[in-house]
């Protein structure tokens, strides 16, 4: 009898959707074909919207399908994770300056009658307001940051944007600060981790999109700040778990800092929505209103608002 076993610790980034291929590769047809699992679990055919996830969960279950443990199953010992959402101030002239790329590439996008050239700049203009938004509130994320140092705390700082780094490595010099990011190499990367591990150090910047991996980061801090965010809640766990594993002996505290100007409060919303898709259907406790303050908005709509605020400016 042939067996077939899929392990995971984030099957789902975003929406609910993505279940079916892995269900799909685990046993081929157990949710019809593409179109049935749509029209029969989505939001509409072809959508990959799941519209009742705790439903879908509680199915793959009962079939047999999917069998979930989380760190409360099995660790209970681990002491819990706190999540505090912090909001900062941002430069509103660095963001406007920012933003004049923005507003053409939003004209080039009303004037493109290309579907691939107008979807293309749509997602660059997203890039360029996340961007923006992390560029703009920098200063202030190292003011956060270095209050913590100073009181004597390890930090673990996570971003996104070469150009944010470069920012609060200026910004936060005098306390020597490692990076693991994209523009290091291996031995660069794994000199860091261990400098931040031995105490030569009070500050590691990692790259939200790089911590898979990092391990032996528990023994040594118990504060996380993200200084910019990802569009999936997913990157968010796993970056928070580099410090919440077995061999931590403080509780967890991660602070997301966001500010009012450009990407940040759309992208809590978006993130509220594909949050309750993964921890619907591989179940669990999402978070409190208190913890999240998230609505349910998708990224597509965030980028429309933007273009809209912003399209005025093209003929400026």
């Amino acid at each position: 009898m042939r067996e077939v076993v899929g392990l995971s610790g984030t099957p789902i980034y975003g929406r609910g959707g993505e279940i079916f291929n892995i269900m799909d590769v685990l046993d081929r047809g157990c949710l019809g074909d593409w179109d049935s699992f749509t029209r029969e679990w989505c939001d509409g055919y072809g959508s990959d919207v799941v519209m009742d996830p705790e439903m879908l969960g509680a199915h793959l279950r009962r079939e047999g399908l999917m069998l979930r443990r989380t760190k409360e199953d099995v660790l209970s010992e681990l002491p819990p994770k706190r999540r505090v959402i912090q909001h900062i101030d941002s430069d509103e002239r660095v963001f406007s300056a920012q933003m004049k790329e923005v507003i053409r590439l939003i004209g080039q996008h009303d004037e493109s009658t290309e579907a691939f050239e107008k979807g293309r700049l749509k997602r660059q203009i997203g890039e360029r307001v996340r961007q923006a938004t992390g560029i703009a509130k920098a200063p202030y994320v190292a003011e956060f940051v270095r209050m913590l140092l100073d009181s004597g705390e390890a930090v673990v700082l996570y971003g996104y944007h070469h150009e944010v780094y470069r920012i609060w490595k200026q910004k936060l010099q005098s306390y020597k600060p490692v990076f693991v990011t994209g523009e290091e190499t291996e031995k660069e990367k794994d000199e860091a981790k261990k400098a931040f591990i031995r105490g030569d150090t009070n500050l590691i910047v990692i790259s939200l999109r790089a911590a898979a991996g990092l391990d032996g980061l528990q023994g040594r801090a118990s504060v996380s700040v993200f200084g910019e965010l990802d569009w999936s809640p997913g990157i968010h766990s796993q970056c928070e778990d580099r410090l919440h594993r077995i061999g931590q002996k403080d509780s967890v505290l991660s602070y997301y800092l966001v500010c009012s100007d450009g990407s940040d409060e759309q992208m809590m919303d978006a993130l509220g929505f594909k949050t309750e898709q993964f921890l619907g259907i591989m179940g669990g406790q999402g978070e409190t209103e208190q913890d999240r303050e998230l609505a349910q908005v998708e990224v597509g709509k965030h980028l429309d608002r933007v273009m809209a605020k912003y399209r005025k400016g093209v003929k400026t």
